[in-house]
């Protein structure tokens, strides 16, 4: 659910996942493996990512992230 939950606010803001892995100090190979499931995602890369699509990491964790980008866009 957390790579799910990061991979639809990274698709709505635009962000590529080069971006997200330069950001993070690492290969663009290294996201997509996290993005795919084959490698784990550690709470500082989490910190990292979130703080490279400027969101607090939690959003990630939502049940109902719709309504969480919706209040985040009208704020």
């Amino acid at each position: 659910m957390v790579i799910q939950n990061i991979e639809t606010v990274r698709k709505s803001k635009g962000v590529t996942k080069t971006h997200i892995a330069k950001h993070c100090g690492k290969t663009s190979s290294w996201y997509g493996d996290i993005s795919h499931g084959k490698k784990r995602l550690s709470v500082d890369d989490l910190i990292l990512v979130a703080d490279a699509l400027n969101e607090n990491p939690s959003i990630f964790f939502a049940s109902k992230l719709s309504v969480t980008l919706k209040s985040n866009k009208s704020a």
